[in-house]
């Protein structure tokens, strides 16, 4: 170990309050700095981060590769170093997108939905929840808003906050990648009753601050209670109803009723260069 400490612990201590604000995302992003700073170690025997340089990132690029990693998971990989770059003032030490990289995420096949399966699921948790389990009512409340919103298993634990705006109401989107959050308005009677729901929820719960995450979970704890009850009674990618799943019957119902690519996309939460195919087929 060199005077200035790990290449590691120098990473993590640069990018410092540049983590992100969610547990999870934040996670992952000290595993992929710990690794990325492994490599160049190994490799090269670097001894100050100060000293990246283009060829560092390329390798491990390389090595990302060679491991035969999928493109989604490179991808995440990739962030933790354009957070180091940034951090240290060398964000050219890595290229633009991760295409350079020959990362490309190709998702051209909407997820199959069985809207059957989803009712069953539903069904079950509901039935939970009027029997007064906490983790069900949590996730009856989540569920109204992935389904009339289209919103994440994340950003549905974290929703809450309502406001009115021109006289119209609008749900803030809390939990978004990367943090950005967005306003989404509450345009049709699903939408109203699944706001409702949520402050109707975080009530009963006793949250006190509006959410509907119970006050003895933490959004970790909550997040894979989500995750596990809805699994439990079914809810599975390979039968067509998992959660994500509900984002891409939210955004064909929405192509359905006429919105452009622009619209739905921001709604999901994504840049307008991501193309909708993945959610509503081409």
């Amino acid at each position: 170990m060199g005077k200035h400490g790990t290449l590691a612990s120098q990473a993590l201590a640069r990018i410092g309050k540049n983590w992100s604000t969610s547990s999870l995302t934040r996670e992952k992003l000290l595993s992929n700095t710990r690794e990325f700073a492994r490599h160049v170690t190994k490799t090269y025997g670097l001894e100050r981060i100060d000293n990246l340089k283009p060829g560092h990132v390329q390798s491990y690029v390389d090595n990302l590769h060679d491991r035969g990693l999928a493109p989604s998971t490179m991808a995440d990989k990739m962030t933790a170093v354009r957070v180091i770059a940034a951090a240290i003032g060398k964000q050219n030490i890595v290229q633009r997108t991760n295409a350079d990289y020959g990362i490309e995420r190709v998702r051209i096949n909407p997820q199959m939905v069985n809207h059957a399966r989803l009712i069953e699921v539903r069904e079950a948790i509901s039935s939970r929840a009027d029997q007064g389990d906490k983790v069900a009512l949590m996730v009856r409340a989540a569920d109204s808003l992935r389904l009339s919103f289209g919103l994440r298993a994340k950003e549905s634990l974290l929703s809450c906050k309502v406001e009115e705006i021109n006289g119209k109401l609008f749900l803030t989107v809390s939990g978004a990648k990367g943090g950005r959050p967005r306003e989404l308005e509450a345009r049709n009677e699903a939408q109203l009753k699944a706001v409702q729901l949520v402050a109707e929820t975080a009530k009963v719960l006793g949250s006190g601050t509006g959410k509907i995450i119970p006050p003895h979970l933490s959004l970790k704890q909550a997040y894979n209670a989500q995750r596990n009850l809805w699994r439990e009674c079914g809810g599975t990618r390979a039968s067509g109803s998992n959660m994500h799943g509900e984002r891409h019957v939210y955004a064909r119902e929405r192509k359905a009723a006429g919105a452009i690519k622009s619209e739905i996309m921001k709604e999901l939460g994504h840049g307008e260069d991501r193309s909708p195919a993945a959610y509503s087929g081409k």
